[in-house]
């Protein structure tokens, strides 16, 4: 009875606070969000990087130190996604230990060592080494990113400003693809390196999140972060007490209490959006996209990355203009249902034009896709193929390239949501190694347009799955969202 009392004190009080938020100075919030932004910005220039730098080490003489194969160059794409694994428990140990601020700052060490490394590179250990470094780099980035904006941001601009750090990773793809395009692998691993010492030097005076400060008992950093954050006109011991009336539920969780509403209901949603975003075929449509370029006569494939990258950047630049006025469940289900229906045209185009016979070795794969390249039918409809690729990917940075990280930031209770960001960041980056060095295999078993149907299949689900299972957060304030999975 005492508990369901406080609950609607508390939540009565962030309603009426949440409405004198309407006077608060956004610029610094802004400002705040926008330098931690340059961690995924680093974190997607080291995705890029391996895209660009290949084409570069694949070429070299192959009697170079620095040569790599082709199944050489698939591990040093892949081996970012091994160290992001290690980094993701590592990043939920750091933000409830260290705080959010410390976490993000902690990252520049790993992703200048890798970078360094990468640069000055003798033999192909020190090009893995120096990937796998930039991956402990990026796993942590990844998770204490999100959870930095969500605890410093007003309800009503979490979702335009938590899509912020997806658009800073496409942003960093993005980069990662022009400058590849200007300059040596070398350099464009130094130039890999300015990012995280701007976010070094620029992260310095930017506050600590309240919450993490209160959760700490120094309640007098928790307010002097809310008067900087927020300014003096609004009534910043009313948000400290909508913090603090949770406080006694944020004990260090128990085992047992995974299977608490609380912490169970929002872990489920986190991973099932996290394993939906990874099987929806984002990976499979940029692995084949310069392909499918060069098909209708666009051959060089750093300017088709590029491309790509430019429509993603677009797709996520509206995401932050909808998430808060649509709302985040929305959104990811109607673009589940349009990746379907993308992917499913993916595979007709390629039932098509590859026999069934000839589709099935993935190393065959490519010079398949040469050879129709000059077949007059293939052009002719090549336009579908293309067609499909952009929208895919449009339609992905819309929703299921940001949302799956702003609501992990979001539904977790304070006490579980360094461990549980940290479960669910270490699951996306394991399927996302999975699917990267599945893939081959999965054309083997089922051809090119067969895993094409699959991921269509798994956006079917995913669409299934938020439809069913998700609340919409748009709005609510993290204590609000708390107490939605307390009761």
């Amino acid at each position: 009875m005492v508990d369901a009392e406080l609950d609607n004190e508390y939540t009565s009080r962030s309603v009426q606070s949440e409405r004198m938020s309407g006077k608060d100075r956004v610029g610094r919030t802004i400002l705040a969000t926008f330098i931690a932004a340059l961690g995924p910005l680093s974190f997607g220039y080291c995705l890029g990087y391996s895209s660009s730098a290949l084409e570069d080490l694949e070429n070299a003489n192959a009697s170079s130190s620095v040569h790599l194969t082709v199944d050489q160059g698939s591990w040093f794409a892949s081996l970012v996604t091994v160290g992001a694994v290690f980094g993701s428990p590592v990043g939920g140990w750091a933000i409830d230990k260290l705080g959010r601020k410390s976490t993000i700052m902690f990252c520049v060490v790993p992703f200048e060592l890798g970078w360094l490394l990468i640069s000055y590179a003798q033999n192909r250990t020190m090009l893995y080494a120096g990937r796998v470094i930039t991956g402990l780099a990026c796993g942590t980035i990844s998770l204490a990113v999100p959870v930095y904006i969500a605890e410093i941001v007003a309800a009503r601009l979490r979702g335009m400003l938590g899509s912020v750090n997806q658009l800073a990773v496409t942003v960093g793809l993005l980069l990662a693809y022009v400058v590849g395009v200007l300059c040596h692998w070398r350099w464009l691993a130094l130039i890999g390196a300015i990012p995280p010492a701007l976010l070094l030097i620029l992260m310095f005076s930017m506050p600590e999140t309240p919450r993490w400060s209160l959760g700490k008992n120094r309640r007098s950093a928790a307010l002097k972060s809310l008067l900087w954050l927020r300014g003096p006109d609004v009534d910043i011991e009313e948000e400290c007490f909508t913090i603090e009336a949770t406080l006694d539920r944020h004990e260090r969780p128990q085992l047992r209490d995974v299977l608490s509403p609380v912490i169970a209901k929002p872990l489920i949603i986190s991973l099932g959006l996290m394993v939906f975003q990874q099987f929806c075929g984002i990976n499979a449509v940029l692995f084949n996209a310069a392909h499918i370029f060069a098909i209708a006569g666009f051959s060089n494939g750093k300017l088709v990355t590029i491309a790509v990258g430019l429509v993603q950047f677009v797709g996520t630049a509206i995401a932050c203009l909808l998430m808060d006025r649509v709302g985040r469940r929305i959104l990811l289900w109607t673009t589940a249902l349009g990746m379907c229906v993308s992917l499913l045209g993916l595979g007709v185009y390629f039932e098509i034009y590859i026999p069934p016979k000839d589709a099935g070795s993935a190393s065959d794969t490519v010079s398949l896709l040469g050879s129709i390249s000059h077949s007059v039918p293939a052009k002719t409809i090549s336009w579908l193929s293309i067609l499909c690729i952009i929208l895919f990917n449009l339609i992905f940075a819309l929703a299921w390239g940001p949302v799956p990280w702003l609501v992990m930031s979001e539904i977790f209770p304070l006490r579980a949501r360094g461990p549980a960001s940290s479960f669910a960041t270490m699951v996306n980056w394991t399927l996302a190694f999975v699917v990267t060095k599945t893939y081959d295999s999965m054309v083997t078993a089922f051809t090119i347009q067969g895993v094409y149907w699959f991921y269509a299949g798994c956006c079917l689900l995913g669409f299934i799955f938020v439809y069913l299972l998700m609340p919409e957060t748009k709005g609510k304030t993290l204590e609000e969202i708390e107490a939605l999975f307390d009761n």
